[in-house]
């Protein structure tokens, strides 16, 4: 195989890559948890503030390592292990934070990304940090590893750089007139009178992307997100743009999906942060099979006994390091974690006519889920004591449909949760939704420092929509699910999402 200029690591592709490998959103150099950004909104601050860039970095280390635990591969844009601290501070200096890394980068854990570049090294047309730079050409000269470009043919490469991760994002922009308000009062908990001038908004956004020939997201940052004459990497959010933290939010989640839709792998949206679902593809092909009919959803859903373990664990991430995340991706447990994971994503076709197997399986990734977390305690050592380390694992599959999400929890009162209402667009028609397996934390007020995976499994097909969506609510509460009010939190789970297909649907 040939190799990246400068190094031995391999070319590859996205064939190449590994079922469940993922983008993280959380290096993207703007992302900012939801609660920070109300806070930098309403104090005038900016990412350059020293409390935030704190805050920030925390949050940023934690999605970090929860994505190289949880998923096969991470993708990693060349230019953050040269400018990003959260990931040069594991290799810049020797130790076994530097030794875990080499190892990950080696056996392609940790897979280099190049826009159009050919050299791990050099051609920067990018902001470095020296003390970065330094460290990373040290420690690709003397490590072998995966290095991912959409194609090493230039022309080739040029194109799909053009056509997969440059015209989405206008694309998307045009399309916002077609937002419906009940989904925006649901993912942005806007009240229906705010939801409405939100999509006035959205349609001042689309009128002016009609007008040009190709928008970045620094130009849409300039003009509807920070304030005037600033430059957009300062994050100086202005809170007299109508709405500017609610435009940034799904420009960010477009923006972060570009790269993994063009391999064909999955996005890591980081816990709290806006979903996928927020950008309203209903209609959006899913890589893992054909949709189910409803009437076969509740069949699943009705053969479900997931014997779910009630102990709290004392399971967190404060304290873990990168070694931690090696060791424990070197256990029997992890390794069994990653073959349940990939039998329950395998054939979700067959599901429907084998519900015995979706039980199955789903219990098998809780329990092997559950067990790594165990270990991975054993492996941190004991940490500080408290409220934020109890972990209690619960199941929790949701249905997510233009207006609402349906959850199943499974947890000692296995229950139902409903928010938001089907979209009026689709209410008498034919849609399609899609279904998400997660092991998540009971208490999703610490979910930002707890463990949790969470998937798209499939997609469930609805002939007239909000008939057929009452009716699994009710045919739900007749097997036993009670109706409980929604968290608010069910329609914000961090997600190894499906990627469009190749007609980008």
């Amino acid at each position: 195989m040939p190799h990246v200029s400068g190094t031995s690591f391999n070319k590859i592709i996205s064939g190449d890559l590994e079922s469940v490998a993922v983008v993280a959103q959380c290096l993207d150099n703007q992302w900012i948890p939801r609660e920070l950004l109300t806070t930098m909104l309403a104090h005038g601050t900016s990412l350059r503030d020293s409390r935030v860039i704190g805050e920030r970095l925390r949050a940023v280390r934690h999605e970090y390592l929860r994505a190289l635990l949880n998923a096969q591969q991470v993708i990693v844009n060349r230019a953050f292990f040269l400018n990003n601290p959260v990931v040069y501070r594991d290799f810049q200096e020797d130790g076994p934070s530097r030794t875990a890394f080499k190892a990950l980068l080696g056996d392609s854990v940790i897979v280099p990304y190049l826009y159009q570049e050919d050299s791990l090294v050099d051609e920067y047309d990018f902001t470095v940090q020296p003390e970065g730079a330094s460290a990373w050409r040290e420690v690709v000269g003397d490590t072998a590893g995966s290095c991912l470009r959409l194609s090493w043919d230039k022309a080739q490469n040029e194109d799909a750089t053009r056509t997969k991760l440059q015209r989405p994002f206008r694309r998307q922009l045009l399309v916002l007139p077609d937002f419906e308000v009940a989904s925006l009062e649901r993912d942005f908990g806007l009240a229906p009178e705010e939801a409405r001038l939100l999509k006035a908004r959205l349609i001042e956004v689309n009128n002016w992307a009609a007008g040009e020939e190709s928008v970045t997201r620094e130009q849409f940052y300039r003009k509807f997100v920070v304030a005037d004459g600033t430059d957009p990497a300062d994050g100086r959010y202005d809170r007299t743009k109508p709405f500017a933290a609610e435009l940034k939010q799904l420009a960010d989640l477009k923006y972060n999906i570009a790269l993994p839709d063009a391999v064909g792998r999955f996005p890591m949206t980081p816990t709290g942060s806006l979903d996928r679902t927020a950008l309203q593809e209903v209609d959006r092909a899913m890589s893992s099979g054909r949709a189910v009919p409803a009437d076969e959803l509740v069949h699943m859903l009705r053969q479900q006994a997931f014997a779910l373990a009630q102990r709290p664990l004392d399971v967190g991430l404060t304290g873990l390091e990168l070694n931690h995340v090696r060791q424990a991706r070197g256990t029997e447990e992890w390794l069994r974690y990653k073959d349940s994971l990939l039998r329950l994503l395998s054939e979700p076709e067959r599901m429907p006519t084998a519900p015995e197997e979706f039980t199955a399986r789903g219990q098998e990734v809780y329990d092997r889920y559950v067990a790594l977390a165990e270990r991975l305690t054993g492996i941190v050592g004991r940490r500080r004591e408290g409220a934020a380390d109890r972990w209690q694992p619960i199941i929790r599959l949701s249905v997510h449909t233009l207006g609402s999400v349906m959850s199943m929890v499974f947890d000692n009162e296995p229950h139902i949760e409903v928010a938001g209402n089907v979209a009026e667009s689709i209410a008498t028609q034919a849609s399609k939704a899609v279904v998400r397996f997660s092991v998540v934390g009971r208490d999703q007020r610490r979910a930002g420092r707890q463990l949790e995976t969470s998937f798209d499994l499939m997609q469930v097909e609805f002939q007239n929509t909000r008939d057929e969506w009452d009716d699994l609510a009710r045919r739900m509460q007749e097997a036993g699910f009670a109706l409980r009010e929604a968290d608010g939190q069910a329609a914000q789970q961090a997600t190894l999402n499906a990627p469009e297909d190749e007609n980008g649907r």
